[in-house]
């Protein structure tokens, strides 16, 4: 890092790595907390420049080139920084945070293969150690638990696989198979520790994600500004946010003119113009500006607070959903008390008919069903689907309503530059060539697509101009070869500068009708060209909407937080007959609900923050893979690359995969029944009997994990 140019109220700096940019202004925080002044902070990662501006005085530019000067020693040798901004003995102030670690702190939790091999090694080294005639009381002292839940729930009525996991250690116990009964336990005590352990894991990451960076705010009071803790904030206070700072409050713009990056709540792409009496949230961030906000709402009662309560809620509401395997398993536990009696009947042997306990019709269930889904997880994610969980598996077969997400869904939410119509004589090449250079010192999507746009054309825009001036919330000026160059929005270059445009207004006609974003360049007065940007569709999208209907789904709807034109300019582009337009995350769930009320089976796709809470509250929830952490860690689903087919494929391999759950299920009742009663009449011996249920329980697994070893669901079973 290093200061490039120097002149009072105005420093510009190169930097390698965006990393340190956090530091630059957390420290020039510190060193103007005192003062009332401002300075506007603007950094390109793309170009690696920066630029700092503020008032024209000579104290204070000495004061934040020590502070620059500082940053970058600390960044290249933090053992010999001075830290001569810092307050003496304040060594926290003093200290190089690592990057990201501004969100505050963050819990961390142990990692579960560490959990599974403590338990394993413990299990095996208490029996290693353990006095032989110790090792039954310490096995009946360990499964207690499980025999007194087994009986709780035969006194609640219920013959469920708890009873059958009870008596399973009963009958092991009963045989002085002490072995087998602590081994049960010990594979038990894993599945519900796994269990727990996926559990706090969600709770902490959503803890930590709407927590905030829990630094200090500034609010207006009767002597002035003052810093507070946010915990202290409350409804009615005056706060103030500046450049790069994240908005804490639920308000109203009570003063000042600033660009908020919205995208966290109503997924746009672009950052978007916030003045007096403007609506803002929570969790969205001011990219250039300085507002002050009339807080409504503080602390759980913003949006972002509400969306964390969704997700936790709908989290508990998931975990209650067993799977099709343990239903499955439940449905045969009766019949194998039921063989057991038998057994005992014809025989009056109380070991065979407890053997029956241990090799019965769930044994091959327990094993079969899992592989099943775990083939169908494993192929999906071959697909490009990853699914995380089995119960999401029997869901997906299940699914006929969908509901997706527009920006970055069914988008790229990448803008680009779509057209250039150049008016009055200039030329598409010099509209193209002066706006790169003007926007190259921008770092928003709009600038970047503006100068990608110029550099894939092979236009080199030498820097001829002075300095560009950044009018807030409108566009950008400078002067070259003595005529004044703006670029911006309709309202700066027609209403505030007084160019007329109406030689282009067929084309921006035409552009509007097309759901465009329309940028204007002026010269001298004069209107040279408009520039037509879009987010573009993903190539894919059309035939994935399309085989979205051929599979069947009664409901496609699509959600945007854009504007009804652009909406509607996809929409029909898609041929979705159903969309909402400017929906916030709120009006999302309260749509997903509507659809589970009316019996839907819903799946929605979404990519963002605001998608988060939807996500969570359908029966399925799908992310894309470089959607934001919080949408990724809440989907049930997640698409690992760009295709966006490889959602129709997960449906339709958890489909197979029911199917063959099903199947199983019918041999396994068909085939043991027959085996049992042919070792009853005598027919084959208890040996053969036992060869031929293990053998019976090897090809369900087989079958069961047929997808892998034949190298795909392309055939149907």
């Amino acid at each position: 890092m290093n200061i490039v140019r120097s002149i009072p109220g105005r420093i510009r700096f190169a930097a390698d790595s965006p990393r340190v940019m956090p530091l630059l202004q957390q420290k020039l925080h510190q060193a103007v907390s005192d003062r009332q002044v401002e300075i506007a902070f603007v950094f390109n990662p793309r170009t690696g420049r920066g630029l700092l501006t503020f008032t024209a005085d000579e104290e204070l530019t000495r004061l934040v080139l020590l502070v620059v000067e500082d940053v970058a020693l600390l960044v290249s040798q933090p053992e010999l920084a001075p830290c001569r901004t810092a307050d003496p003995g304040d060594e926290e102030a003093c200290a190089l945070p690592a990057p990201g670690s501004y969100t505050g702190e963050e819990r961390k939790l142990e990692s579960p293969f560490m959990i599974i091999a403590r338990k394993v090694g413990r299990f095996y080294l208490t029996r290693l150690f353990m006095p032989p005639m110790l090792r039954p009381y310490w096995t009946l002292f360990t499964v207690l638990p499980l025999l007194l839940e087994g009986l709780k729930s035969l006194l609640r009525g219920k013959v469920n696989v708890s009873v059958l996991d009870a008596a399973a250690i009963g009958a092991s116990l009963t045989m002085r198979d002490f072995g087998t009964a602590g081994t049960i336990h010990l594979l038990l005590d894993i599945s519900e520790t796994l269990e727990d352990w996926t559990r706090e894991k969600s709770r902490a990451d959503i803890a930590a994600l709407y927590s905030g960076d829990n630094r200090p705010v500034w609010v207006m009071r009767k002597d002035g500004p003052v810093s507070v803790d946010p915990a202290a904030l409350v409804a009615g206070d005056m706060v103030i946010v500046r450049s790069g700072s994240r908005i804490p409050v639920d308000g109203v713009v009570a003063d000042g003119t600033a660009m908020v990056n919205q995208s966290s709540m109503t997924g746009e792409p672009m950052p978007v113009k916030k003045s007096i009496g403007s609506e803002v949230f929570a969790g969205t961030v001011v990219d250039e500006g300085r507002i002050i906000i009339l807080s409504e709402g503080v602390g759980d009662e913003t949006r972002f607070a509400k969306i964390a309560r969704i997700i936790s809620e709908s989290e508990g509401l998931k975990a209650d959903i067993h799977g099709q395997a343990v239903r499955l398993a439940d449905k045969i536990v009766p019949f194998s008390f039921l063989l057991s009696g038998l057994v005992f009947l014809l025989t009056r042997n109380w070991m065979k008919a407890a053997s029956v306990l241990l090799a019965d019709y769930s044994c091959a269930i327990k094993l079969a069903t899992p592989l099943s889904v775990r083939a169908a997880m494993l192929e999906a994610a071959r697909r490009g689907a990853v699914v995380k969980g089995g119960r999401h598996i029997e869901v997906l077969s299940k699914v006929d309503a969908v509901v997706l997400d527009k920006t970055g869904t069914l988008t790229e939410a990448r803008p680009m530059v779509v057209d250039i119509c150049p008016v009055n004589g200039f030329s598409r090449e010099f509209v193209l060539r002066n706006a790169a250079c003007m926007e190259e010192h921008f770092p928003h999507p709009v600038a970047e697509a503006i100068v990608r746009k110029a550099e894939e054309e092979g236009l080199h825009h030498e820097e001829d101009h002075a300095e560009v001036e950044y009018i807030l919330a409108h566009g950008i000026s400078t002067t070259m070869n003595g005529q004044r160059m703006i670029l911006g929005s309709r309202h700066f270059v027609h209403e505030d500068e007084g160019i007329e445009i109406d030689d282009a207004e067929t084309y921006i006609q035409r552009c509007s009708h097309s759901g465009h974003s329309l940028l204007y360049f002026a010269v001298g007065g004069r209107l040279a060209g408009v520039i037509a940007l879009e987010d573009p569709l993903r190539p894919s999208a059309h035939r994935f909407v399309r085989r979205l209907e051929n599979m069947g789904m009664r409901r496609i709807i699509m959600l945007t937080g854009d504007g009804y034109p652009t909406a509607k300019a996809v929409a029909d582009e898609l041929e979705i007959e159903e969309f909402y337009a400017q929906a916030l995350p709120d009006e999302k769930t309260g749509l997903i609900d509507r659809l589970r009320d009316e019996g839907y089976v819903v799946a929605m796709v979404g990519d963002g923050i605001n998608d988060s809470a939807a996500l969570t509250r359908a029966d399925v929830g799908v992310s894309m893979k470089h959607g934001a952490d919080i949408a990724r860690e809440a989907c049930d689903v997640m698409i690992t690359g760009d295709r966006l087919d490889s959602l129709m494929d997960s449906m339709e391999i958890s489909r197979k995969a029911m199917r063959r759950i099903r199947r199983n299920f019918m041999f396994i009742v068909g085939s043991n029944t027959l085996f049992i009663g042919l070792g009853l009449t005598g027919i084959i011996t208890p040996a053969m009997l036992a060869l031929l249920h293990n053998s019976g329980t090897v090809f369900t697994c087989v079958h069961s994990m047929r997808p892998l070893l034949s190298g795909g669901y392309g055939q149907e079973d």
